[in-house]
């Protein structure tokens, strides 16, 4: 039987779980020319949210963009994907669409070309720009290319940038302030702004003193509630025969952190390790911690080179962040165990927040910070990385 956990790519819908309010109010903003910021860490599924909300909303009638920043190494990269899918999505004959993209998007003077075999369409910018270094200025210019092609389709049209900060921490304020002085003046335009660095769009869209402030609406992504995604999990595995305790259940949830995509590659080992080694079809607290060192040496290549990469200062404050699970870090007996000063531990966690290893959260009673990947303290431990009796 096909192994039921899917993780590491996108879900499809009926495969996301408890997401149905985040994906409705994703596409009300898609289709009702909205501005919506959607923040959350990453693992959590916010790729797979604005998939199948673009699918719900493309059945509703609506043209949706969708582009993930990180995945172009240059503005310029991006804005030329942004030309070539509004060719792509525009409903006429391929010479007038041709066409249309030009005068859409004339003061970038696009190069437009449409690949017969392949049914691809795909954009340049014109031989004589020489613009490049500009970032804000061609952004901004695509961006009033989409406004012109809104007002000229009777459709609702939806531009879908998914880790969006990407563009600020490359751009600067230049960008921040000029996106912000163009995306305000289009109303037929819906503005859906995915990403995951949380402390940097918070600022972002909280500050006043930022042009973002309170440019639209923001929806934060927490974790699925244990209840729904346990339900979820005991299903996947009675469809196989396949049973868990309930106290190997919950130790999955803990291991994972909540963390959407960890739950669901550890439900993935776990389900692997059942049907080849348990003759009952049993997911017991063993077979899990059985799961998750197979998971864990899986990945070890990976975890070697983050913690190879690492300063001796940032292993051990990444030791401290496994062991105290991201709390009390300024303690005096946590800075002695761990060999840092006040100032040190700050500048190693800043460091290690800026690779993604981990993040701070903040709440009404504490700062935390927790790894990225929650499986990394995993193998710290298996490799002997933490300290005896940690």
């Amino acid at each position: 039987m096909e192994n039921p956990f899917i993780f590491g790519s996108e879900l499809e819908p009926g495969q996301l779980v408890d997401r149905e309010e985040e994906v409705g109010q994703v596409v009300r903003a898609m289709t009702g020319r909205q501005k919506l910021f959607l923040i959350g860490p990453r693992r959590f599924g916010k790729t797979s949210i604005l998939n199948v909300a673009q699918q719900e909303a493309h059945a509703k009638g609506a043209v949706v963009l969708r582009h993930d920043a990180e995945a172009y190494p240059t503005f310029e990269a991006l804005v030329n994907a942004i030309i070539a899918s509004a060719a792509r999505e525009l409903t006429t004959a391929i010479k007038r669409t041709s066409e249309q993209v030009v005068k859409f998007f004339g003061t970038l003077r696009p190069q437009v070309t449409f690949d017969a075999t392949s049914h691809t369409w795909s954009a340049s910018l014109g031989v004589g720009d020489r613009r490049a270094e500009k970032s804000a200025a061609l952004l901004v210019d695509a961006l009033e290319g989409i406004a012109k092609m809104a007002a000229d389709i009777d459709r609702p049209v939806a531009l879908v940038i998914d880790e969006f900060q990407h563009l600020i921490e490359v751009g600067g304020e230049t960008v921040e302030r000029q996106l912000r002085a163009t995306i305000q003046r289009h109303s037929r335009v819906s503005y859906i702004f995915a990403g995951s660095k949380t402390a940097l769009l918070d600022d972002m869209t909280l500050n006043p003193a930022r042009p973002f402030y309170r440019l639209g609406t923001r929806l934060f992504l927490g974790p699925i509630p244990r209840k729904d995604f346990g339900d979820a999990i005991r299903k996947g595995f009675a469809r196989a025969r396949f049973t868990i305790d309930a106290d190997a259940l919950e130790h999955l949830f803990e291991l994972a952190e909540d963390v959407p995509y960890n739950v669901q590659a550890l439900a993935n080992m776990s389900w692997e390790v059942v049907r080849a080694q348990d003759a009952q079809g049993r997911l017991t607290v063993g077979g899990l911690a059985h799961a998750l060192d197979r998971l864990v040496s899986q990945d070890s290549p990976f975890y070697s080179k983050l913690w190879n990469l690492c300063t001796q200062p940032q292993q051990r404050a990444l030791t401290a962040v496994a062991v105290a699970r991201g709390k009390g870090l300024y303690a005096q007996e946590v800075l002695h165990r761990f060999r840092q000063s006040p100032s040190l531990m700050t500048k190693s966690l800043n460091a290690l927040a800026s690779r993604d290893i981990i993040r701070r959260e903040e709440s009404v009673a504490e700062v935390r910070w927790r790894l990225e990947d929650p499986f990394f303290s995993a193998w710290l431990a298996k490799v002997g990385a933490l300290p005896t009796g940690a």
